[in-house]
């Protein structure tokens, strides 16, 4: 009974913080061109959700809820039915999500069930729901992490024929899911078996690739970017260390608590949010959203060792 209530509870919490960014935050994309295949570049070239948006737009009963539900909840933006399919879909699989955590734990040796959902929830409040800047959102942004975070636990979890499946979609949502082909490379490159999911998932990418130029050729590109030397002044430094719930450095402080297999995952998810920067708005902090359940992990590792007293190196496998 006691986990029954533990798991409403995280649905409910989930479902508040789904709802949190739609409300707090405001489309950068005009949904219409986005579904109509006429938004800029590079974001109508993250095509996905561009079909489900189209079909809600020609679908009366999604029309007569945003009408209503519009008239009824104050937002910064009129609601429409494409916003709507956008947070129905990011609720289900949001939530789908965290109850697959339950069971993903397990394989993870993260031995409280709950821990790994809790955090990465706080993750998303702090980095996502809770800014005051930059308050925009894409309809791609959730999907996208919940695939992110399905690879990262796949390759955690030394599973590739699965990953491949799962990057395979996630390689139509968004380019950066090629990450997740570096961080299988990094963290298991001593496996055949991934060194030839990693290459499938690399043809995979570029296959994407090449349909979304195909599809949409002649697109302006417009990036959503300021100066880097705009985003170091004291009043963006908040938002700034909000990237992954501020939990970057103190991860990075425990990681004498993390095997080795965890330590790779560490150093190379670093590496490629460094790279990020070079591409992204400093102080849009979603823009890092895909790292959240990779430090949501390595995060409830680190807590239930520490506090077990795991800092024994008999303790902690540190060969991977």
């Amino acid at each position: 009974m006691r986990r029954l209530a533990a798991i409403l509870l995280l649905l409910c919490a989930t479902t508040h913080c789904v709802l949190s960014i739609y409300y707090v935050n405001t489309s950068y994309l005009d949904l219409h061109k986005y579904a109509q295949g006429t938004e800029r570049e590079p974001f109508q070239r993250r095509l996905l959700m561009a079909p489900i948006l189209r079909w809600a737009e020609s679908n009366r009963l999604l029309q007569r809820a945003a009408a209503r539900y519009g008239a009824n909840v104050a937002q910064p933006e009129p609601m429409s039915a494409a916003k709507l399919a956008c947070i129905v879909f990011s609720l289900i699989v949001l939530n789908g999500f965290g109850l697959w955590t339950i069971r993903a734990s397990e394989q993870l040796s993260i031995r409280h069930w709950w821990l790994l959902w809790a955090i990465l929830l706080a993750i998303l409040y702090a980095s996502y729901a809770a800014r005051y800047e930059q308050t925009l959102w894409y309809p791609y942004d959730i999907p996208h992490l919940v695939l992110f975070g399905l690879g990262t636990i796949l390759i955690l979890s030394n599973r590739p024929t699965p990953f491949i499946a799962v990057f395979a979609v996630d390689a139509l949502m968004r380019e950066t899911s090629v990450f997740l082909v570096a961080l299988a490379l990094i963290t298991q490159f001593r496996s055949r078996a991934w060194r030839a999911a990693a290459a499938a998932c690399a043809v995979l990418w570029a296959l994407s690739r090449l349909l979304a130029i195909h599809l949409y050729p002649n697109g302006a590109y417009s990036w959503n970017g300021l100066h880097w030397y705009t985003e170091i002044k004291p009043w963006h430094l908040p938002q700034l260390f909000s990237i992954v719930g501020f939990l970057w450095l103190p991860v990075w402080l425990g990681v004498k608590y993390l095997t080795r297999q965890e330590r790779l995952a560490l150093y190379g998810a670093s590496a490629m949010m460094l790279l990020t920067f070079y591409f992204a708005t400093w102080n849009e902090t979603r823009a890092w959203s895909e790292w959240s359940v990779l430090f949501a992990i390595l995060a409830a590792v680190q807590l239930e060792r520490s506090f077990a007293g795991a800092s024994n190196p008999m303790t902690v496998d540190r060969t991977g």
